[in-house]
């Protein structure tokens, strides 16, 4: 008699000895779900013969091997069902009825307890393993080590974890160094901070002005200043009848700009990254001007001309900086640009999240998108969930 079992090849191997001697006292194995080539059954099964065995797929073999003894297969050659056991969470809670056991392809909900509103699926994979879990944590915030960084509110008296509705507000512990990322951030119900925590690099200093030096003479001039430092200069005729005063360099910026005056009307007031264009003059001097941004910065307000009336000029504008995005996105797993690359204020720009990294969002978007204010990048949320 010849069997046919038209089954797919699967992956558990079992492997059969027979000892020498009578025929057919192996049988064929009663679990349906081992599977046995067809070739082997070209002769009767006999001692001595060695056979391998299969489990179906979503089956796992029992035993390494069964032996053909005169009392038959010992062990029987049998296959278990591939099951996952029910998924132990910390601080989640299973939507419906929890099972003890769930077959392949079964799904699981749940919500984390500190996150109610967040909804969770896992699936049981082949291997009898759950795929999709994420953890829930207690609702704490854990503290991260920070260089040239300063909290300068909110941090606790001990070391403990921070509660839900912590906050704390950063600054540089460097005067001369820049912060990237937010200045604040709040301990979420979930246990993850609003944003991520920021960093401090690089130099904040201020050029020295090329601007309406014809006007003043500098008198501790230097090519670089750091922050906080003062800039000195004298008034030059015609324009002294204030003999001079100081600028402070303040985050990058010189807090104000050169104040020289006369009988007439002043200089124009200098504009840090811009420059004007005379649009009337008299004997005694500039009248009418307009102002322009350098490249890639904007002006914070439309405004065609600004006048000297009385001798006070209109209160000119600002040129609100760009951004560049650099490295510093990393943080956040997002990828940089490849170049150096500047966006203008108020612009958005697209960053895509590094690999295997999703934003925790509602439609779990594999980007993010970045706001430029005034030399500022506002980066809202970040791709802080790894795919599983």
């Amino acid at each position: 008699m010849r069997f046919i079992v038209n089954l797919p090849v699967a992956f558990w191997v079992l492997f059969v000895e027979c000892t020498q001697g009578q025929k057919n006292i192996c049988k064929l194995p009663l679990d349906r779900h081992v599977y046995l080539p067809t070739y082997y059954f070209k002769e009767d099964l006999k001692l001595g013969t060695r056979r391998s065995y299969s489990c179906l797929p979503g089956y796992r073999q029992l035993a390494d091997r069964a032996v053909c003894t005169q009392d038959g297969w010992k062990p029987d050659p049998l296959c278990s069902e591939i099951l996952c056991e029910a998924p132990e969470i910390p601080n989640a809670r299973i939507i419906g009825i929890q099972k003890q056991n769930y077959r392949i392809s079964a799904t699981v909900q749940y919500h984390c307890i500190f996150r109610p509103e967040l909804s969770i699926q896992i699936t049981c994979n082949p291997q009898g393993q759950w795929r999709g879990i994420q953890a829930c944590t207690d609702g704490t915030c854990q503290e991260q080590e920070l260089k040239n960084v300063k909290i300068i509110f909110g941090h606790p008296s001990v070391t403990v974890p921070y509660v839900t509705g912590h906050v704390l507000v950063f600054l540089c512990s460097d005067d001369n160094m820049k912060i990237y990322g937010p200045r604040a951030i709040e301990c979420q119900s979930d246990g993850r901070w609003s944003k991520p925590f920021p960093q401090c690099r690089g130099a904040v200093q201020c050029s020295t002005p090329t601007k309406q030096l014809q006007f003043v003479t500098l008198l501790n001039e230097k090519d670089v200043y750091n922050n906080l430092d003062i800039l000195r200069y004298k008034c030059s005729s015609p324009y002294n009848e204030t003999s001079g005063g100081a600028l402070m360099c303040q985050n990058g910026k010189w807090n104000e700009t050169f104040l020289c005056t006369s009988k007439t009307c002043p200089p124009p007031p200098y504009l840090e990254n811009g420059d004007y264009t005379i649009k009337d003059q008299t004997n005694d001097g500039i009248t009418v001007v307009h102002y322009t941004c350098q490249s890639y910065y904007v002006l914070n307000q439309q405004q065609d001309n600004y006048k000297c009336v009385n001798g006070r000029w209109d209160t000119p504008p600002n040129c609100l900086k760009p951004c560049e995005i650099n490295e510093a996105v990393e943080m956040y797993n997002l990828q940089p640009p490849g170049e150096k690359l500047y966006v203008k204020h108020n612009s958005k720009y697209r960053l895509n999240c590094t690999s295997g990294w999703i934003a925790g969002d509602v439609m779990r978007s594999t980007y993010v998108d970045v706001q430029c204010s005034d030399g500022n990048l506002q980066i809202d949320k970040s791709c802080d969930i790894k795919k599983s």
